[in-house]
């Protein structure tokens, strides 16, 4: 079997890692920061093709289900029959709120093909339906789930596309829009320093955002707010890391509640 592109080598590294340092000390040296990337689906075509088995290894989900547990509280005290994640990836999340909600009509949207694959296996015989699209232009119909969610997945996008994406978030959702999510200014200046040459992860204003479509904010939550319960959470975890970057904080999402 060959090797999955992610993970070919150069001289013995990484070339995702020699990627990594270049911009790094571009950054560092120079100021020189690159462009965000326009578009991600190469990325995650590569990317996708080994991040759940490399997650599921790491120890990764047992610090980031505390995240995951928001949405679930979150959803506890809301009415609501139906619910998508517009970046589901290998389905982790959409799997977590069917066995939570077992009644409630659960699908995801993701562009990776690779990614979906992984969710296929992943979610086994729940047969969760599964959308291989964007999030700017979904093949869905207005008002199609009272819940739309995503997890570090609109971070993803370009600042030229974000708009697009909010829309169709708002057309597709009947009830509620919740993101975790991350935003530049309300976190850390240690991580903006870390993240602010990485091509790939973009902040965006979601509150204004949707506030320019007329939408109501109905929870917006950052760091500050449930830091101190995050860092307890943190510290019941016996499972070791195994991740070369390590784990970001409590600072890596804002927590954000949209009425539609």
């Amino acid at each position: 079997m060959s090797q999955p592109t992610y993970w070919k080598k150069f001289c013995g590294i990484e070339l995702f890692k020699i990627n990594y340092y270049a911009k790094y000390y571009l950054y560092r040296l120079f100021g020189v920061t690159l462009p965000k990337l326009h578009s991600q689906h190469e990325y995650w075509a590569k990317r996708g093709q080994v991040y759940m088995d490399e997650i599921l290894a790491s120890g990764y989900l047992d610090r980031e289900v505390f995240f995951q547990n928001m949405l679930i509280d979150e959803l506890k005290q809301i009415k609501f029959g139906s619910f998508f994640e517009a970046g589901c990836g290998f389905g982790w999340n959409i799997r977590r709120v069917k066995e939570e909600f077992s009644d409630t009509f659960v699908g995801g949207v993701d562009f990776s093909l690779s990614q979906l694959g992984n969710a296929q296996s992943y979610l086994g015989e729940m047969k969760l339906p599964l959308v291989n699209a964007d999030n700017c232009q979904m093949p869905l119909k207005d008002n199609s789930f009272d819940v739309g969610f995503s997890l570090g997945v609109f971070m993803n996008i370009h600042p030229s596309k974000i708009e697009a994406a909010v829309k169709e978030m708002t057309r597709v959702c009947g009830k509620y829009i919740i993101h975790l999510e991350y935003d530049e200014n309300n976190t850390t200046e240690k991580l903006r320093e870390k993240r602010i040459f990485k091509t790939n992860i973009v902040s965006h204003d979601y509150r204004a955002l949707y506030e320019a479509l007329g939408k109501k904010v109905v929870k917006y939550l950052t760091y500050k707010d449930f830091g101190d319960a995050y860092n307890l959470f943190q510290k019941k975890i016996s499972k070791n890391l195994d991740r070369w970057e390590g784990f970001e904080g409590a600072e890596k999402y804002i927590f954000i509640v949209v009425e539609v």
